[in-house]
């Protein structure tokens, strides 16, 4: 059977803070580098977080797409962790607590993971609800989260990866499927190359 519904998910390009290992969620820094894709998608629409990187991502991937922001596709918000590294925040308990155990220990001044859930999963919904084919281009912790909650196989939110450069897709043969919360029966990852010989930002 056909699929009626079909969701690409992908992560923008590098930032500078990205590359520095630094916790990036609501701070609005630009990607290092304009870059060229190679990809086999060509959506006249492109969904994603208002913040700058996931709108100059899908400028280089998809330039003659419309690019539509909602605020509540963002990255999580860090709070007082944002920007730093693994490294300055190791011997924080605070920050230890939150390693630990994140659905119980809230970062300070942040956003709790039940908000981060419910506000990117009513983005989510707010947009894929007819049947389609939608591209996302969003951040880790989104992508993370729409495959812990509708990827192929069941896994948690921390035991599960997105890099950057590959597309994520996702399908279902209804909509009511989806709608249902009904995890993907289609799944599939595929790899985007890139010419980086542009320009620098």
């Amino acid at each position: 059977m056909a699929n009626d519904i079909t969701v690409h998910l992908i992560r923008h390009e590098k930032t500078k803070a990205n590359l520095d290992r630094k916790y990036i969620g609501w701070k609005d820094e630009p990607i290092l580098h304009k870059v060229e894709a190679e990809i086999d998608l060509h959506p006249s629409i492109v969904y994603g977080s208002d913040l700058r990187r996931c709108r100059d991502t899908a400028q280089c991937y998809f330039p003659d797409a419309e690019f539509i922001a909602s605020k509540e596709l963002r990255e999580l918000n860090f709070g007082d962790f944002e920007m730093c590294t693994y490294e300055q925040l190791q011997h924080n308990e605070t920050y230890r607590a939150w390693i630990d155990d994140p659905l119980e220990n809230p970062i300070p001044n942040g956003e709790t993971f039940d908000r981060f859930k419910q506000r990117v999963l009513d983005g989510f919904h707010s947009i894929v609800k007819e049947k389609k084919e939608y591209t996302f281009i969003v951040h880790g912790g989104v992508i993370r989260l729409l495959l812990a909650v509708y990827g192929a196989k069941e896994q948690s939110f921390q035991q599960t990866i997105a890099n950057h450069r590959t597309i994520y897709t996702l399908g279902w043969e209804t909509i009511d499927e989806l709608i249902g919360g009904a995890r993907c029966t289609l799944y599939s990852e595929a790899h985007i190359t890139v010419n980086e010989n542009i320009q620098k930002n």
